[in-house]
């Protein structure tokens, strides 16, 4: 029997949930590459990840059927359920990143690419400023998640950037002040780099953004789609500020 591909994940509990969903459409799925490929937390580590495949003659009509049934947003609702939980401990007075999270939600945002600081800061300037709103958040770590799963293969890197190596708040490019400190911020929060006192998505980064016409979730997949590539997240920039303004 030829199987196909339909999927390549690299958590295995995503490749579940589409077998699942295959299966109680009547599909009949595979799963394969997860002995070789899953790190000790289930994340998988080979290049391939892990494969959802169907049978050959059930291709085309597996493909309709998830394109047009909407998948269930597991991470999305947990992280949603934990944010108001952080929340609400916040206000009630466990004020620090060693108290905001029990283990089980540490252990739940590490393993999507996401420090118990990192979610203090965006909760904490949510109950000082009214900002980042919890979808803002969201969309972000969602960004980071599928970068730390599909290009660092579940790893946390193990480096963590100085602030004295950042450029500064007044450093600009073409005139725009800000935007090389910015770029530099969204490559470190990508990779999971960022120092304890660094904050992608702070009381500076949302005002130039909206000024720039852009969002952090948006800046975030360009300086992704962008690599290395600092002319082209100017130009991006540029653009966005440009038609904005008019």
């Amino acid at each position: 029997m030829e199987l196909v591909t339909l999927s390549r994940v690299f958590v295995l509990v995503e490749a579940d949930l589409m077998a699942t969903r295959l299966e109680s459409a009547g599909f009949t799925p595979f799963i394969h590459g997860v002995d070789a490929a899953l790190s000790s937390g289930g994340y998988s580590m080979g290049a391939w990840g892990i494969q959802v495949k169907v049978p050959a003659d059930q291709v085309e009509s597996a493909l309709q059927f998830l394109a047009e049934v909407p998948e269930t947003d597991a991470w999305g609702e947990q992280f949603r359920a934990l944010y108001n939980r952080a929340l609400s401990a916040f206000r009630l007075g466990r004020s620090s990143p060693a108290t905001l999270c029990d283990p089980a939600d540490t252990a739940f945002l590490l393993n999507g690419g996401c420090s118990v600081q990192e979610l203090y800061d965006f909760v904490e300037d949510a109950v000082d400023y009214g900002e980042p709103d919890l979808e803002t958040v969201l969309d972000v770590q969602r960004i980071r998640r599928d970068y730390f799963l599909g290009i660092l293969h579940g790893k946390w890197t193990g480096q963590v950037v100085p602030m004295s190596a950042l450029p500064l708040k007044t450093d600009a490019v073409d005139g725009i002040a800000w935007l090389p400190r910015l770029i530099v911020k969204a490559r470190l929060k990508l990779r999971g780099e960022m120092p304890p006192d660094l904050m992608y998505g702070c009381g500076g980064d949302r005002p130039f953004l909206r000024r720039m016409g852009l969002t952090l979730p948006g800046f975030l997949e360009q300086v992704r789609d962008c690599g290395d590539d600092d002319l082209a997240i100017v130009e991006a920039v540029k653009r966005s500020r440009d038609a904005a303004t008019r």
